[in-house]
C-alpha cells in the first residue's frame, strides 16, 4: 500500500474508535452541554454591551469595539476589520481556541500509548510503515477534534442567529473562518499530543506529560500577553509576539484572523511546519523503539 493509503486507513480507524468509544461519547455530550451554556453566556454579554453602549446607534457600538480592540492589540487595521464581527461569536472563538488543547489531551493521550501498553500496535506495524501509523494517528485525532469544534461553532452560531446578533450570511462567513482558525491551531496541538503519547507505554503518564507540556506552553503565551499589555502605552502601535510565544499555538489566532493575507499564510505555514517537525521527531523516536 502507498503511505497515503496507510495514513487514511489508520486515521479512519482512529476516527471511528473515537466517535464510538465511551470516552468519546461522554466527552462529546459534556462538551456540547458546556458549549451551549457558554454560548448563552456569550450572547448575554453581547446583549448587555449593546444595551449599555448602543445608544440607538449601531455605528457607535462598532466604534467602541474598534477602540477597545485597538487598545488591546495595538493594531488599528486589525481592530477596524475585526470590530464588525459579532461580539458573541468572537468571545466564543477565544474560548474554543483556549479549550482546544484540553480536548486534544483528553481525546489523544492514549492514541499510541494505549496500544503500546497492550501490544496491539504490533498488529499495525507489520502492515503499515511506522511513520504512516503515527501520521494516521495524528490525522485521526485532528479530524476528531475538528468535528467536535465544528459542532461547537454550529451551536454557538445558531444561538447568536436566534438572538438576532448575526445574519445568516455573516454566520456563514465568520463561522467558517472561525472554525478554520481553530482547526489549524488544533493540528499543532494534536501533533504534540501524538508525539508525547508515542513516548510512553502507560496512558496515565502520557496524559500527565501532555497536560504538563500544554501548561508550560500556556504559561509562555500568558507571559507574552501580559508583557504586551504592560507595554501597550501607545494605541495604534502593533506589538509583536515575544520569541517564546511562537511555541504556543494559540498565540496565532490573531494572525489567522488578520485582514492581511500574508499574515494569515505566515501563521498557517508556521503552524503546519510546527506540526510537521513534531511528527518527524515522533516518527524518528517511534521508528527506533521496541514495541
Amino acid at each position: 500500500m502507498s503511505p497515503l493509503t496507510e495514513i487514511r486507513l489508520v486515521a479512519l480507524r482512529e476516527l471511528r474508535r473515537g466517535v464510538r468509544s465511551a470516552k468519546g461519547i461522554a466527552l462529546g455530550v459534556l462538551t456540547l452541554l458546556g458549549a451551549f451554556v457558554t454560548s448563552l453566556v456569550c450572547v448575554w454579554i453581547e446583549g448587555a454591551d449593546r444595551a449599555k453602549n448602543l445608544a440607538d446607534s449601531t455605528q457607535a457600538y462598532v466604534a467602541l469595539k474598534r477602540q477597545l480592540l485597538e487598545e488591546a492589540t495595538g493594531d488599528a487595521s486589525f481592530a477596524s476589520y475585526i470590530s464588525s464581527i459579532p461580539t458573541s461569536l468572537l468571545i466564543f472563538l477565544k474560548i474554543t481556541v483556549w479549550l482546544s488543547p484540553l480536548l486534544v489531551a483528553l481525546l489523544g493521550f492514549d492514541a499510541v500509548s494505549g496500544e503500546l501498553q497492550h501490544r496491539s500496535v504490533r498488529f499495525w506495524t507489520v502492515r503499515v510503515r511506522r511513520w504512516s501509523y503515527l501520521a494516521g494517528k495524528l490525522v485521526g485525532l485532528w479530524a476528531l477534534v475538528g468535528l467536535v469544534t465544528l459542532a461547537l461553532n454550529l451551536l454557538a452560531g445558531t444561538v447568536a442567529l436566534v438572538r438576532g446578533y448575526v445574519t445568516p450570511a455573516e454566520l456563514v462567513q465568520w463561522g467558517v473562518r472561525f472554525w478554520l482558525v481553530d482547526l489549524v491551531i488544533v493540528g499543532a496541538w494534536a501533533a504534540v499530543a501524538t508525539f508525547i503519547s508515542s513516548c510512553f507505554r502507560t496512558p496515565i503518564l502520557a496524559l500527565l506529560t501532555t497536560f504538563a507540556t500544554f501548561f508550560v506552553s500556556w504559561i509562555a503565551g500568558a507571559g507574552g500577553f501580559i508583557s504586551r499589555q504592560r507595554h501597550a502605552t501607545d494605541p495604534g502601535i502593533a506589538l509583536h509576539m515575544a520569541w517564546y510565544e511562537y511555541f504556543y499555538p494559540n498565540a496565532y489566532d490573531t494572525l489567522l484572523l488578520s485582514p492581511e493575507t500574508w499574515k494569515v499564510f505566515t501563521a498557517f505555514a508556521i503552524l503546519v511546519g510546527f506540526a510537521g517537525i513534531t511528527l518527524a521527531a515522533g516518527s524518528f523516536v517511534f521508528q527506533r523503539r521496541d514495541i
